[in-house]
């Protein structure tokens, strides 16, 4: 199965850039913001014998999208799709069918299961083991913050997946920019069509994705200024905590600010 949606809305940026085919989005916080330590992620092992998805499949036509619930046939366990994400990833522990779940800092969003790393590592790039033993196949993850930008430039961001993925990046006013593979998919790496004319500020972010069996994979990259070459969203622009930091002007007022202080104590003596 290989079904592709992208979308983007967006409120077109007023700042200078280089002359790219891109799409304006501006921050969701504008301004200058301390460097990150990583995105919150959440992975959720689900029950290899579930049978509840409610991705569609027609067996007269062997196509998706139409029929019954892949969960109503006798070879229909575990997760299908992004319908199957929504209806479990904020399910807790011991809650039917999720047998556990696991949640922190991820310092890199770059991780894959064991099959991954044995078989694949060398084709698509090295990952991380999965943060418990049992997250081999059917499990799902999210990982929510923000991108930090430091300076105005055209980007592009890519996640390498196996089975399906959606990753949302969030601006002013309602604007987002989104791309998604629903349904069981060969891994791969998606990327923006266009790339995103992005101001230095913090974007919020969503990434989800889920894999069925055999092996797994989440890996998020971006690029810079029309380049293709796609490297690891670094620690330092994933932000939980935003922390804003004073431009330099508001620097130099407030040190005036102090030297006043000073001063002014210094004559009360």
């Amino acid at each position: 199965m290989n079904i592709r949606h992208v979308t983007v809305v967006s409120v077109l940026s007023t700042l200078s850039f280089p002359l790219f085919a891109a799409i304006g989005l501006n921050p969701t916080l504008a301004g200058s913001y301390a460097a990150g330590t990583g995105a919150q992620a959440l992975f959720v092992k689900v029950d290899d014998r579930w049978q509840g998805s409610t991705v569609l499949w027609d067996e007269a036509t062997q196509s998706y999208g139409g029929g019954s619930p892949i969960g109503s046939y006798a070879w229909g366990t575990g997760v299908w799709g992004l319908a199957d994400w929504n209806a479990l990833i904020g399910l807790p522990a011991g809650q039917s069918p999720v047998l556990s779940t696991w949640s922190g800092l991820a310092s890199q969003i770059n991780f894959g299961n064991t099959l991954y790393n044995d078989l694949y590592a060398g084709q698509w790039g090295n990952t991380v083991a999965m943060p418990q033993a049992e997250l081999q196949t059917n499990w799902l993850a999210q990982f929510t913050g923000y991108i930090r930008i430091t300076e105005a430039d055209a980007y592009n961001f890519s996640v390498l997946y196996d089975d399906g993925f959606f990753f949302k990046l969030y601006g002013s006013d309602g604007s987002v920019a989104g791309i998604e593979q629903d349904g069981v998919n060969p891994r791969d790496r998606e990327g923006f069509a266009d790339d995103l004319l992005l101001a230095a500020g913090l974007y919020r972010f969503e990434l989800g994705v889920y894999n069925r069996l055999e092996a797994g994979v989440v890996d998020l990259r971006w690029s810079r200024g029309g380049s293709t070459d796609w490297a690891l969203v670094p620690t330092e622009a994933l932000v939980t905590s935003p922390l804003a930091v004073p431009e330099p002007a508001t620097w130099a007022m407030l040190a005036g600010g102090l030297a006043l202080i000073g001063a002014a104590a210094r004559r009360r003596r």
